[in-house]
């Protein structure tokens, strides 16, 4: 998408002199500031109907009109200053951008002119509806750089006489070999939020429209043209969920037609980690739970049926003081020896059967290996939680989703510490630290920050993603 933006005779400027202060005379004069002043210009790009803001689609090109209202932002360079902004004062193939400058520009300095999505002053990508109307209304985004070539009074000349305005998104419209409801898309090479001044790589995009669909136009952001991994999980109209990936390299400014083959979520999925010579999997559902969102079943550590209140009084094992199975210290209970549940123990085992397992801390630990995994926080089946994306070479193309629980179980309710945190059990007792064995170690989630490996008491309840070894 190209939009021509014509600079409309000179620029104007208007200058008053500051309030003066009494100064020695060999103290330099100050610089007279520019006061906020209006210029008008022209953008020329293609007309839709009714003269409204829209993209609109002739085979395989996408062209685009401007609507009254339309907002551009002066920016620096970088985009990390503000100078002002103009507004659109007619729809059309051309229109009038009328502004007001905030802040003093310099000869021979360059200029970003950026349209973001109507009446807003960020571009928020996350959440789409999958229609070109969606993506012109509320997700474009163009800029035009222009020069200051000189100020001469309250006239201000720019080295171009036409700018251009270029696409910073790519559209692509994506066919589904399944009729869907709803489509996560997942790549670390995606940036979905900005401000004049700054952005943010979130790398997920939603698209739910309100029908279930086959077809999507989607306007994605990339951080730099290359090949990358992108991710599908999606909700089928019958209600059962699909998982994809597709390497491709998408450029900011073009747009593009592909196909996506869905296939039905399998149980686990194997991202190449090894452990023991067998392949870790790890499950694509928590324990309890119909769909890869849902928190599902809390349980306490080494109980394998979940409860309505968890608390010491009502532990399988012992007390806070004094714990009855799985402790190597004395002053603590009864020693065993133990540091990793028995198969009887484990909910996990006992509520899927053999070959599933609760993970180690030493799973977590190969998990969060930035040399296994790439970590994103992502959006998908209506939770914020984490994806982890395998990089080992010949599973590329495997991931799976961990969404953020709200807390743990203390007596007969939800505790979050104040945060939003998640918490997910291992399968050993916490003995490493100063700690007593009334702990267990846990993945951690603490608010949007990278997992960490913790520590929970044990009588509290918590969720379980399962892992399947073979």
């Amino acid at each position: 998408m190209v939009k021509k933006l014509y600079i409309v005779g000179a620029v104007l400027f208007a200058f008053v002199a500051c309030n003066k202060i009494e100064q020695p005379m060999e103290q330099p004069m100050e610089e007279p500031i520019a006061t906020p002043t209006e210029w008008k210009v022209s953008i020329q790009a293609t007309k839709g109907d009714d003269l409204t803001k829209a993209l609109s689609e002739s085979g395989t090109t996408i062209s685009a009109s401007w609507e009254t209202g339309d907002v551009v932002y002066i920016v620096s360079k970088n985009g990390n200053k503000e100078f002002g902004t103009m507004t659109a004062q007619s729809g059309g193939t051309s229109t009038t951008l009328t502004g007001t400058i905030t802040k003093t520009m310099t000869v021979g300095t360059s200029y970003i002119l950026r349209y973001l999505q109507k009446g807003q002053d960020y571009l928020y990508l996350v959440s789409q509806q999958g229609t070109l109307a969606d993506i012109a209304k509320n997700h474009d985004m163009a800029e035009a750089t222009v020069t200051v070539k000189s100020i001469d009074g309250n006239n201000v000349t720019f080295e171009e006489t036409i700018a251009h305005f270029e696409s910073k998104i790519s559209i692509t419209k994506f066919t589904f070999n399944k009729t869907v409801s709803w489509v996560g898309i997942y790549s670390s090479n995606l940036m979905t939020y900005v401000r004049p001044g700054y952005s943010y790589n979130y790398s997920c995009i939603s698209i739910e429209p309100s029908a279930n669909f086959q077809t999507a136009y989607v306007a994605m952001s990339t951080l730099a043209t290359k090949k990358s991994v992108f991710m599908f999980l999606a909700k089928g109209e019958d209600g059962l969920y699909y998982m994809a990936a597709k390497n491709v390299q998408l450029e900011n400014g073009k747009n593009y037609v592909t196909n996506v083959t869905l296939h039905e979520m399998p149980a686990y999925v194997d991202l190449g980690i090894v452990r023991g010579g067998l392949h870790v999997c790890w499950g694509t559902k928590n324990l309890g739970a119909s769909s890869p969102g849902q928190f599902g079943n809390y349980y306490a550590w080494a109980e394998t049926t979940s409860k309505s209140t968890y608390s010491w009084d009502n532990y399988a094992y012992g007390s806070y003081s004094w714990v009855t199975k799985y402790n190597d210290r004395s002053d603590q209970g009864t020693v065993d020896g133990k540091l990793y549940l028995d198969p009887e123990d484990d909910a996990a085992t006992a509520n899927l059967g053999s070959g599933w397992r609760m993970p180690s801390i030493e799973d977590f630990n190969d998990l969060l290996n930035s040399s296994n995994t790439e970590v994103m926080y992502v959006f998908a089946d209506q939770r914020w939680g984490y994806l982890f994306h395998s990089i080992i070479e010949g599973y590329t193309s495997k991931f799976f989703f961990l969404p953020r629980t709200n807390g743990y179980y203390k007596d007969d309710a939800v505790t979050n510490n104040g945060s939003n945190r998640g918490y997910y059990w291992s399968n050993n007792v916490e003995h490493t630290s100063w700690t007593s064995a009334s702990f267990a170690n846990t993945l951690q989630f603490t608010g949007t920050s990278a997992p960490e490996t913790s520590m929970m008491q044990r009588a509290y309840g918590l969720v379980i993603r399962p892992i399947y070894e073979k």
